[in-house]
């Protein structure tokens, strides 16, 4: 069996704060901390694929479409095994795209933006520097050996859909205690688990820790409108310092999971605490068996609302899954609620399956359970999908894992 290659690759992706901030349609106020692109290559032989993982609010249709042609052209890899991921930092710009798909009200919001000079060439320049580091990453690729550890990371989680005592979703953005609340409300469930994946030379030197946790990218805005990785950046700087290589982060199914405070202060310590996490699972890893890399796709059809179906009834979404042996990485669009992810863990055959959201597309957007819509919400009147469209996702997600699965 062909040994399993790996290399990284980074990139420096940070705007003239002058670009309009998609959030008020202003420009930044100046830049926080800078933001990046990172590629992770890994190959056997025989499969290719590719993540880009950016520091961005999203990974739209439009602007993947770009980066895996451009990843393509440099690389060779099929643009079906590339994966591309936002870290969906709030304070960050919104990924490459022309406003074709947005409804008229969204696309009249977003014409400051469209029209800004400053956005459109950074835009423009996006799917080339992807492209560059992609080919970076493949060219330095040497033999890997794979690990999973975990961790339990539920300190800092909050989900913002307490319900209350007839069952209604009270929407708390920024709670005043997130350890307990008033008024009879329940809290809502959480995934506590923060996921590592290593990549080690046979000597033991790291080329990459990949590591997911579900916590919306939000401990800065909206307390400060510099641009800024929020807190996954200084995260990713602290496990890179401590292990070598490069750490990239994928983002969970973390649609109405924020985080318990907010501000400088607090994202300075979150992105100690989840370094720190990451560090010890990375220390409790579990070796995986070498296997053959496996990547497939399928496109489901979300059924979609009547106030967003102008366009069409229904929304064509993406589910990629890459996996090796035991372990299998889920990538749903859009902003999946965490219900999702436990509910397609539950279904794999894979023993070691990490879901993870904001990837391939923007999708629907929010996409949680069947039975969340109703129970109310911010999440249930944005969310573009009807009732049913977490199940199509699930569905989609489930069958394409047993199909890789039974693949020799």
């Amino acid at each position: 069996m062909a040994e399993l290659k790996a290399g990284t690759g980074r990139a420096d992706i940070t705007p003239d704060p002058a670009m309009t901030n998609w959030v008020d349609m202003k420009p930044y106020d100046g830049v926080l901390d800078r933001i990046a692109v990172r590629a992770l290559a890994v190959g056997d032989g025989e499969t290719e694929a590719v993540f880009v993982c950016w520091d961005l609010i999203d990974a739209g249709e439009e602007a993947v479409a770009q980066v895996r042609r451009a990843v393509r052209e440099a690389t060779g890899v099929p643009e079906t095994h590339v994966l591309v991921a936002a870290s969906h930092t709030h304070s960050a710009p919104r990924s490459p795209f022309t406003g074709a798909s947005l409804t008229p009200g969204r696309g009249e919001r977003m014409r400051p933006l469209l029209q800004d000079p400053v956005y459109r060439a950074w835009a423009e320049r996006l799917p080339g520097v992807c492209a560059e580091v992609a080919q970076r990453a493949k060219g330095v690729s040497r033999p890997v050996n794979i690990a999973v550890g975990r961790a339990n990371a539920g300190e800092w989680l909050f989900n913002r859909r307490p319900v209350d005592p007839e069952g209604k979703v009270v929407t708390m953005f920024q709670p005043k205690d997130p350890h307990s609340l008033p008024d009879g409300l329940r809290f809502g469930p959480v995934d506590p688990t923060l996921t590592v994946l290593t990549f080690q030379d046979p000597e033991g030197k790291t080329v990459a820790t990949l590591f997911s946790v579900p916590c919306h990218s939000v401990s800065i805005y909206p307390h400060h409108r510099g641009v800024s990785a929020d807190w996954p950046g200084p995260a990713c700087a602290q496990i890179s310092a401590a292990l070598g290589g490069e750490a990239l982060f994928l983002q969970g199914c973390a649609g109405e999971v924020v985080p318990g405070r907010r501000g400088e202060e607090a994202r300075a310590e979150m992105a100690r605490f989840f370094a720190g996490r990451a560090l010890a699972a990375v220390g409790q890893r579990h070796p995986l068996p070498s296997a053959p890399l496996r990547v497939a796709r399928r496109t489901a059809g979300i059924p979609l609302t009547p106030e967003a179906s102008a366009g069409g009834d229904i929304r064509p979404v993406e589910i990629q899954v890459i996996a090796r042996g035991p372990f299998a990485l889920v990538t749903l669009p859009g902003e999946p609620l965490n219900g999702l992810a436990r509910e397609v863990q539950a279904r794999s055959p894979f023993p070691h399956t990490l879901v993870v959201g904001y990837a391939n597309g923007r999708g629907v957007g929010y996409v949680g359970l069947p039975g969340e819509k109703a129970r109310g919400g911010y999440e249930a009147g944005a969310g573009r999908g009807t009732e049913e469209a977490g199940l199509f996702l699930i569905e989609t997600a489930v069958r394409l894992l047993k199909e890789l699965e039974a693949t020799p």
